[in-house]
């Protein structure tokens, strides 16, 4: 596995995205799935982790499991190996045919999955990406083998006899099928490799996934399409021929556009200076990553107000940028503020409106602003200082951004023919920039460390004052219920109320003592739905006016999974459906038992409302922390944090929406901390 090879252009990617520390895991698994070999190193990493799932789900399932250093750790040892790789002209021109094919084959298996009703798109896309990594290990492991069929078959080397005349089949769809059932893959993810290249008559009754994998492939390797490709469209999936060229159609323009913004089509004949490029710039990457791990060596432990000289000298070794300035945003956000020289107090004050300066305007816009001397007589006064100071032709001036504040801006002073390098590497400019807002608000250890103890222990302060109210509330209800007497009407809704302070008490627990302070043990899954659905009812349902239908399942196992993660997810689907339907809609609540997905078992726990269903482009980020369609006060952060309590469970959210509502599936397996497919 570690010698798979990937395309040079597609690590430079990869590594961009990876100089971003706040990148999502749905945003890296994206960029990862470009790439067949890296696509398995990450899938093999993350099997090997100690106390995580055998299998996964998708990639991104994969990434959250080994966090955002691991999977870099991974990418910087392919990228390695991919500079020190002598891959001749020849053998680099069958990579590029090979990812081509690839994510074609993985882009059609998609479309068709989605068209044809197969509930796990990702699945067809993995499966068609995986379809031809048997020819990489083939590639790999057989060098001097392959050296010769490349050499003897110039137009498709990975047909010849010699590669495919085998008892079993052909040599790389062995090897393929044997390194994914190393990495404990689906089975029908599997067969979807080990058949793609079967006749479409011998496989019109196998498993959805692989007829899917078959015709994609089939489809992606066809161009134009051919008379035997249609026929197997509409043997396996009643496809007619206009549709069928027309997803072939989308499907090649798709994958046309991505090589051209990665530069694939240049190296297609195998140029050797194309290749050195490629590994000339992902070269410059690792360097670039190299350097940024070394930033913080270069602060002495003074404060923010004495770093501006060694700021300069920071970004003169990185840049070779003899001149900058840095701008840090103050406490409350409301300012941002410069040194220069040894003083004391900041040489410039900010404040952060629009309209003030072009420092303020790039940060509030979050986009760098490259500013030229002949601009410079219609600039604000605050502007042309920061001109005069930096003695540049040109300004470039980097707002400096993590996913969920602001921390301030970098402005470098740059000489003539400086520009157009710089905006090649905003990205790192960037990574720079926040590698250095690091280094320095890390500069007075002691300080930092006192601060940090005294917020702990601030919190844990605040978590025993506020357990105090909690507990005289306890008390109250204790002599409410006995005022009123056990057989009293209002004895429900006070046990309900009494088991929601405690669900704080667990919370502000959790905040004290970590996560595990919050689990219990088993406990009935209806009894936790029937908590939640009766307090749900008699409050918002009944300002609302909305119908809360529940249907539980007689005879439901206890569960193991932790009840304040279910009950935290049942609030938040509960309260989003709410928002998203009208006065007088419905919302269900069901639960069911046993659940069969593909042999395994799983408990369902069903969300459904009347509402209006959600826009193509928000079931597109469902579970990224994106502003929602409810309005600005609603920040869309409640899927995401379902998304993280169900990754915590290792259970499955599934989401399906339309004009007439919508409908939320959690599947809970029936070994916690287990996937149910490792059953």
């Amino acid at each position: 596995m570690d010698a798979l090879p990937s395309l040079p252009r597609v690590l430079v990617r990869i590594l961009d995205v990876l100089q971003d520390e706040g990148a999502d895991p749905g945003t890296l698994s994206n960029v990862i799935l470009q790439d067949v070999g890296l696509t398995g190193r990450v899938i093999a990493a993350a099997r090997s982790e100690p106390g995580k799932p055998r299998r996964f789900e998708s990639v991104e399932h994969a990434v959250r499991a080994l966090g955002q250093p691991t999977v870099k750790a991974v990418v910087i040892t392919a990228a390695m190996q991919q500079v020190f790789e002598q891959f001749s002209p020849r053998r680099q021109g069958f990579l590029n045919r090979l990812w081509r094919t690839a994510l074609t084959t993985a882009s059609l298996g998609k479309a068709l999955a989605i068209l044809t009703g197969y509930p796990r798109p990702h699945e067809a896309y993995l499966a068609g990406l995986f379809a031809d990594v048997g020819r990489l290990v083939r590639l790999t492991a057989v060098e001097s083998e392959y050296d010769r069929l490349l050499a003897g078959v110039p137009e498709e080397p990975d047909t010849c006899p010699t590669d495919t005349a085998t008892p079993a089949g052909p040599r790389h769809v062995a090897a393929a099928v044997a390194l994914m059932e190393g990495w404990e893959l689906d089975p029908f993810l599997v067969d979807a490799v080990r058949y793609h290249l079967e006749p479409a008559r011998r496989i019109r009754d196998a498993h959805h996934l692989v007829k899917l994998t078959n015709l994609a492939y089939a489809m992606a390797t066809s161009d134009p399409v051919s008379d035997r490709t249609l026929e197997t469209a509409d043997l396996l999936f009643g496809l007619n021929e206009g549709l069928t060229r027309e997803l072939h159609r989308q499907a090649r323009d798709e994958i046309a556009h991505l090589a051209a913004v990665l530069h694939i089509d240049k190296c297609e004949g195998g140029g050797g200076a194309d290749i050195d490029d490629d590994r000339r710039m992902l070269g410059e990457r690792l360097q670039d990553l190299e350097q940024l791990e070394h930033v913080k060596e270069e602060f002495a432990p003074v404060g923010p107000q004495r770093q501006h000289s060694t700021v300069q000298r920071v970004v003169f070794l990185t840049l070779g940028v003899e001149t900058s300035l840095l701008f840090l945003i103050d406490e409350d956000a409301a300012y941002l503020r410069a040194w220069t020289g040894e003083a004391e107090e900041p040489a410039f004050v900010l404040r952060l409106e629009r309209g003030r300066s072009l420092v303020t305007d790039a940060l509030l816009n979050r986009h760098p602003i490259p500013v030229t001397a002949a601009e410079r007589p219609g600039l604000s006064v605050i502007d042309q200082q920061i001109f005069g100071l930096c003695s540049a032709e040109t300004l470039w001036i980097q707002p400096l951004t993590s996913h969920e504040k602001n921390l301030g801006v970098l402005v470098l002073g740059l000489a003539p023919g400086q520009l157009s390098r710089i905006e090649k590497r905003a990205a790192f400019v960037q990574a720079l920039g926040m590698q250095i807002v690091r280094a320095v608000a890390e500069q007075d250890a002691p300080a930092g460390f006192a601060e940090t103890t005294d917020t702990e222990q601030h919190v844990r302060e605040m978590v025993h004052e506020a357990g105090n109210p909690l507990g005289i509330i306890q008390n109250y209800l204790a002599m409410l219920g006995l005022k009123l007497g056990e057989h009293h009407d209002a004895q429900h809704e006070i046990g309900i109320i009494r088991e929601e302070i405690e669900r704080v008490g667990r919370i502000l627990m959790r905040m004290r003592e970590g996560p595990e302070a919050s689990r219990r043990g088993p406990e009935s899954l209806n009894e936790v739905v029937g908590r939640v659905t009766d307090v749900f009812a008699a409050s918002i349902g009944v300002t609302r006016n909305l119908a809360i239908e529940v249907e539980l399942s007689p005879d439901l196992p206890p569960t193991n999974h932790p009840s304040d993660h279910i009950r935290q997810i049942l609030t938040n689907l509960l309260k989003n459906a709410s928002e998203a339907i009208k006065n007088g809609g419905r919302i269900r609540v069901a639960t069911r038992d046993p659940v069969n997905v593909n042999g395994h078992r799983y408990t369902e726990l069903t969300v459904e409302d009347n509402g209006p269903g959600l826009p193509p482009e928000v079931m597109e980020k469902l579970f990224s922390p994106v502003e929602s369609t409810k309005g600005l006060e609603h920040q869309g952060l409640g899927l995401n944090i379902v998304k993280r309590l169900v990754d915590d469970m290792d259970a499955i959210i599934l989401c399906s929406s339309s004009p007439s509502g919508t409908r939320f599936q959690l599947l809970l397996p029936h070994s916690p901390g287990m996937r149910a497919t490792d059953s």
